[in-house]
């Protein structure tokens, strides 16, 4: 039986985004991360999990000299973290230092301190509101697990007065698996619906067209995006084989939906059974086909009307 870690599942997503993210949001990015600055770069990025954005960045020629904050609410995560970003650097070639709060990692044109903070995303936010200085916000597969209302205008906040958001992987209620199976349309409506209804304290945690709904949220900001685009993960066997680790990343989306379904009573147990064992089976067999849209957003916020 495979066991299910979310550490694992973070590193085998990488490839998975690699291939998703909008080239016209991020192309936004590279350039203005070109600029001329006399100071490191400050990067906030929230949700930031064992740091493969960070890598991402160094590997995409986009960070020279930084200083680069992850604020996630897991211990683990943040511990797997430093362990995995050190090897990340030792493969190609970079040498790196475990500091008291994070890592440095140093190499021919790149000197980036990454700090490692433990918080909520909320509690961090309310801790920092007095001193917004992020060039660069950053959030990964991550608004769509909370209450856009209540925390994106504290989250813009957070910019400089000529930083730029990329906000990355929002999930946009659709998610395909092939070939298709007679259960795929219930099974999937009550998993999307659980987003909806998903709940941390008396706020929502989750929104399944989170998408689309951040057009209308951003401009209500005054952050209209300059940069919109699908970033849809596409995962699907090559020669019968997936490539890297996709594989596990296919058998954590089973059976993370397996999971949810087992909370829903008018799912019958013999239909989740059939359902995931088949999905399992396909992925074995290197047959599973599997689509999730998503969407991208760069742009810059008007501090006036996040003042309001």
């Amino acid at each position: 039986m495979t066991r299910y870690t979310y550490e694992r599942y973070l590193s085998a997503k990488k490839t998975v985004d690699d291939r998703a993210l909008y080239r016209g949001a991020w192309k936004e990015v590279g350039k203005h991360l070109a600029k001329a600055h006399a100071k490191p770069w400050q990067i906030l990025e929230v949700g930031g999990g064992i740091g493969t954005m960070v890598a991402r960045l160094i590997e995409w020629e986009f960070l020279g000299r930084a200083d680069y904050l992850m604020v996630d609410e897991s211990a683990e995560l943040l511990a797997h973290a430093r362990r995995w970003l050190a090897e990340w650097a030792a493969a190609r070639g970079a040498r790196s230092e475990l500091s008291a709060d994070g890592i440095v990692i140093q190499s021919p044109g790149i000197d980036l301190r990454v700090r490692l903070c433990h918080s909520d995303v909320q509690t961090f936010l309310e801790r920092t509101s007095a001193s917004p200085k992020a060039d660069l916000l950053i959030a990964n597969a991550f608004l769509d697990l909370v209450d856009l209302s209540a925390t994106l205008p504290a989250l813009l906040a957070q910019l400089s007065a000529d930083g730029m958001y990329w906000f990355t992987i929002n999930y946009d209620g659709e998610t395909i698996f092939l070939p298709e199976h007679r259960l795929d349309g219930e099974l999937l409506r009550v998993y999307n619906r659980s987003m909806d209804e998903r709940r941390r304290g008396e706020r929502g945690a989750g929104d399944s067209k989170t998408g689309r709904h951040l057009f209308r949220h951003l401009q209500e900001l005054g952050a209209s995006p300059t940069a919109v685009g699908a970033s849809d993960w596409v995962v699907h066997p090559l020669g019968g084989r997936y490539v890297a680790d996709e594989a596990y990343f296919l058998r954590h989306i089973v059976n993370t939906v397996d999971l949810e379904l087992q909370r829903h009573s008018q799912i019958a147990a013999s239909d989740r059974t059939e359902w995931s064992s088949l999905r399992r089976a396909q992925i074995a067999r290197g047959e599973l086909v599997y689509i999730a849209h998503q969407l991208d957003f760069a742009g810059t916020a008007n501090p006036a009307a996040l003042a309001r």
